[in-house]
């Protein structure tokens, strides 16, 4: 419950901000905001989980609803506070403005860090080894296991200067924080790995970036995050983050969580990644036997080619769409399989035999003093072979696992590549289709709290989607919309008379170049959305030579670019138009007079391009369940309504919307489409 010490605190948080902060504008829907968390985080609502999902359009003032609230609750439980974001922009938003503007208005003191997963960091002793090592001769490593093929002097030099900046704390280890970004192949033999980590053990331990910063997210009480390390954390232990029991979270941009998941519970690896990696092991374990004096074990890389052999004559009859083969419902062919079942007891074999050694090799250092030009390198190697090993014996086991009866199949599918010899390479691929389970086992059913908020969190005026998608129980967390701060009855929102649907490709593109002619203010700044690229550049090609104004092509420059360039003729007063893509739908905050029309193409419905996408409408199919109805119509309005809030970014723009779609008119679903728009006036032309 919250306590009167409590209830006072975040008041006068509030007021402190309110009373001082430039530009503070009270809105009730900030205060309905922070009373919910207050609420749903101190347990006053009973039965139900510390869970809270809000909708908070722009303009809500969000992020210091969440801030003002959440640090005394979470100090005064002894708690941290985990913000995570899904994109960097809003991160450093986050860290350079939002946080420490709240720390002069917040009523408790605490401290903020920025976490980052371990691979962002360099690991001193592997820099040090590179660089000093590079001059010696040593016969006894053998340095191919290391590299595929060895550094050039650019890159060496390279190495020398980060570890001189290092030393010189000109540099602080972290990647983002280098001029100049290295070679992708040399940064991963320089970065900290968990494989390869030795820890306190480690000579530099002290001196180590990563585990300085890890010291300084122990002292902090809030943590900056984002989506995919707080999954890749959660999902390895805990090695990086408080323990979740321990932590309160809020995801910002909650709607990308379910993709960012979808994305980090797939498995992948090719069939000359597993030869290679076998090989790299069997030289490594050469290697440790001929300085421990041991009898190596007995090679299978034979048969291990041999199976592979065999799985690829097996492979190069499928059939591929695209250079992609789609398992039916993830079921792999019964002798694809036996195959794989093959490779998956060899390998493990492999893999034990591999573990044995790496543990005589522990034990040998014990008790030998082994010069580190050998050693250390001998130590990423062994690292680096356990990692590749675990990923190979993970994808194999998958692609075996039965699916549980009743329960969504993972997707199952190959890749074909041609390699840079003009080898065919395969790609072995299994996803899960529901990480619901996944993530109420990492999170929700441990949590001593969240926040779930984003401007767009329900589809169709329902967070249904959202509660399927991340496995979130409707009747026990607590669920908040919150209505737009600004008058959107006074932008209009205009059915365009259409007389081809957007499914008559040729025609629809020809009608859409013709209107948009007719409708574009050449004095104006517009912004017009695109559902396919293609459909954008045949656009392109009948419009921009016929436009009274500049026209900025996503693809042409980068979306900063394009955007500055807009920006910068609209201070001229000039017009400007903008064609983009779902990347310009979202997170675009064009302000006042650039921006005063946004023009909509055609509906975004979801086409199952993807194998995890196919798996998922396969499959609802199969339960007598409709996947439109579940997926591509939710998802298309919270698509809408996302590509609509580009216009009205404050109370004082204006403007209106147009959709090229009619498809709103002709369909059973257009009015449920358009009765989830939030307010706007809704303009049918006839």
């Amino acid at each position: 419950m919250l306590s009167d010490t409590l209830k006072a605190q975040i008041r006068q948080s509030f007021e402190a901000a309110k009373n001082t902060m430039p530009g503070f504008v009270v809105r009730h829907a900030q205060n309905k905001m922070i009373a919910e968390i207050s609420k749903t985080l101190a347990g006053e609502y009973p039965d139900t989980n510390p869970i809270l999902c809000v909708e908070a359009p722009t303009g809500t003032g969000k992020t210091m609803a969440y801030l003002l609230s959440t640090i005394p609750i979470a100090k005064a439980n002894k708690k941290k506070l985990i913000i995570s974001s899904a994109n960097v922009a809003l991160q450093e938003q986050l860290l350079n403005k939002d946080i420490p503007e709240t720390q002069k208005y917040c009523s408790v003191d605490f401290e903020y860090a920025l976490v980052k997963g371990r691979s962002r960091y360099v690991c001193i002793r592997n820099l040090v080894n590179l660089v000093e090592d590079n001059a010696s001769d040593n016969k006894l490593f053998d340095n191919d296991l290391l590299w595929d093929s060895p550094p050039g002097k650019y890159q060496l030099d390279q190495l020398s200067d980060m570890l001189q900046d290092y030393s010189n704390k000109k540099w602080n280890g972290e990647i983002d924080d280098l001029e100049q970004t290295p070679d992708h192949s040399l940064w991963p033999k320089v970065a900290c790995n968990r494989f390869t980590c030795t820890a306190k053990s480690c000579e530099l331990y002290n001196d180590c970036a990563f585990f300085k910063a890890r010291k300084k997210i122990t002292k902090a009480d809030v943590i900056i995050a984002n989506h995919d390390l707080i999954l890749a954390d959660l999902s390895t232990g805990n090695t990086v983050l408080p323990d979740v029991e321990e932590s309160i979270f809020i995801f910002d941009e909650a709607h990308h969580l379910s993709h960012k998941a979808l994305s980090h519970f797939s498995l992948s690896t090719s069939i000359e990644f597993i030869k290679t990696s076998i090989r790299q092991t069997q030289g490594v374990s050469e290697q440790v036997c001929k300085i421990t004096q041991q009898d190596p074990s007995e090679n299978n890389i034979k048969q291990i080619d041999g199976y592979l052999d065999d799985l690829v004559q097996l492979l190069k009859e499928l059939d591929f769409d695209e250079d992609v083969h789609l398992f039916e419902q993830g079921q792999v062919d019964t002798p694809i399989q036996s195959i794989c079942q093959n490779l998956l007891t060899s390998i493990s074999s492999t893999h034990t035999q591999f573990e044995t050694l790496k543990e005589s090799w522990i034990d040998y250092l014990k008790i030998k003093m082994v010069d580190k030009t050998i050693a250390d390198p001998l130590n990423n190697v062994l690292g680096e072979c356990e990692q590749h090993l675990s990923s190979i014996l993970l994808l194999l086991s998958s692609l075996l696992q039965a699916d549980e009866v009743g329960q969504a199949p993972h997707s199952r599918w190959i890749e074909k590549t041609i390699l840079a010899n003009k080898k065919t390479n395969y790609i072995l691929n299994s996803a899960q289709i529901d990480v619901s389970n996944n993530l109420n086992n990492l999170i929700w059913s441990k949590v001593a709290g969240a926040v779930l908020t984003s401007a767009t969190l329900s589809s169709l005026g329902s967070f249904a989607r959202l509660n399927q998608q991340l496995g979130l129980t409707k009747d026990k967390n607590q669920y908040l919309r919150l209505p737009s701060p600004f008058n959107l009855n006074g932008v209009d929102f205009i059915v365009a008379k259409f007389k081809n649907n957007p499914t008559q490709i040729y025609e629809h593109t020809q009608e859409v170049a013709s209107q948009l002619l007719k409708r574009i203010d050449p004095n104006e700044g517009s912004l017009v959305l695109f559902a396919s690229n293609k459909q954008m550049q045949m656009v392109a090609d009948l419009v921009e030579k016929k436009l009274d104004c500049d026209l900025f092509i996503q693809g042409e420059f980068s979306k900063k670019l394009i955007l500055k360039k807009h920006q910068d003729l609209r201070k001229q007063n000039q017009g400007s138009v903008i064609f983009g893509l779902d990347s310009f739908a979202e997170g675009v905050d064009l302000k006042g007079d650039n921006l005063t029309h946004v023009i909509i193409v055609k509906l975004r419905f979801s086409v199952p391009n993807s194998p995890i996408e196919k798996t998922t409408q396969d499959y609802l199919q199969s339960q007598n369940r409709n996947p439109f109805m579940e997926i591509s119509l939710p998802d298309a309005s919270l698509r809408l309504i996302q590509a609509c809030g580009r216009l009205i970014r404050t109370e004082t723009d204006t403007g209106k919307i147009t959709i090229f779609d009619n498809r709103l008119t002709t369909k059973f679903y257009g009015k449920q489409l358009l009765n989830a728009l939030p307010g706007y006036n809704i303009v049918v032309e006839s």
